[in-house]
């Protein structure tokens, strides 16, 4: 009869490896896989060795802090936690982003705390003002990407964003896409006069013209990559189409498809006497509008 041989438990636990003895970089290294609301709320407060990890200031260079979609089951608060990401950075911060939230003060305690960063990203951020904006922005001069989508109407991009931010090597200035019929390349030949290191330039929404975008292509002429995707008053028959193309590494036209975005553009329909476009049109569930409305009511 053949023998049975069992393992003793006490064995099998002093063979187990002990985490604590993990060596701290490889530690830090999974532990930043973690959400960083996950790091706040939980993995700091397994033990101390994890404490010791999650406090270190190498930790938090990049923080990046989303409302979840459904905001009725957050049982913390959201800002108190990213100014507590933002402290442990202990100015160590060069990479920050933030959707779904956000004020004035916020915005403020981030800028103030962060003296190296080069990297802002704000997404739905609609409380944060014009001026909470400016005076923010005008901390960091250093910063070489910005990325702004949906933020509040009331927000200036021209005149706040553009001229605080001379060294930036990528812009995106995503905004909602119902501005019909109207025209304004004010964003336009301010990025082509304020930002001539740019590299990375998208502009979704923008109400800028042909004239508009010859502008950025005689300001900035390092671009290698230009995306212009529902900025529906550019004529896609203009010479400054052509020009993009034979320039430009890699441009993205009005018409483009959105279907490689990170967000959705929200529902318009473009009226368009002239039909170079056809019957185009984009769409979400949170947003109505149709051919009847007046754009005005909307801006």
């Amino acid at each position: 009869m053949a023998s049975t041989s069992t393992v003793n438990p006490l064995n099998a636990m002093e063979e187990s490896p002990n985490w604590l003895e993990m060596p701290h970089e490889l530690m830090a290294n999974i532990l930043q896989r973690l959400d960083d609301v996950e790091i706040l709320n939980s993995a700091l407060k397994v033990c101390t060795t994890w404490w010791r990890i999650c406090k270190d200031p190498a930790m938090w260079k990049v923080i990046d802090m989303h409302r979840p979609i459904d905001a009725r089951d957050v049982d913390y608060d959201l800002e108190a936690l990213t100014k507590q990401a933002v402290h442990l950075s202990c100015g160590e911060l060069i990479d920050f982003s933030i959707s779904g939230f956000g004020t004035d003060d916020l915005l403020d305690y981030i800028l103030l705390s962060s003296s190296k960063l080069n990297s802002l990203c704000l997404t739905d951020c609609y409380n944060i003002t014009s001026s909470g904006l400016s005076r923010g922005l005008e901390r960091v001069p250093q910063l070489e990407k910005l990325h702004i989508s949906y933020t509040s109407w009331r927000v200036n991009y021209s005149e706040v964003i553009v001229p605080n931010c001379p060294q930036l090597k990528s812009f995106k200035l995503d905004k909602e896409c119902i501005e019909i019929g109207l025209t304004n390349d004010d964003d336009a030949l301010a990025i082509a006069e304020n930002m001539p290191e740019l590299r990375h330039l998208q502009v979704f929404g923008n109400k800028m013209t042909n004239t508009g975008l010859q502008a950025i292509l005689d300001g900035c002429p390092h671009l290698e990559s230009l995306d212009v995707r529902t900025c529906y008053n550019i004529n896609i028959f203009g010479d400054e189409v052509k020009l993009c193309k034979e320039r430009i590494k890699n441009f993205k036209c009005p018409g483009d498809s959105i279907e490689n975005c990170t967000f959705l553009p929200p529902f318009h329909v473009y009226v368009d006497p002239n039909n170079q476009w056809g019957d185009y049109e984009h769409y979400d569930d949170g947003f109505y509008y149709d051919d009847y409305d007046d754009p005005s009511d909307y801006i």
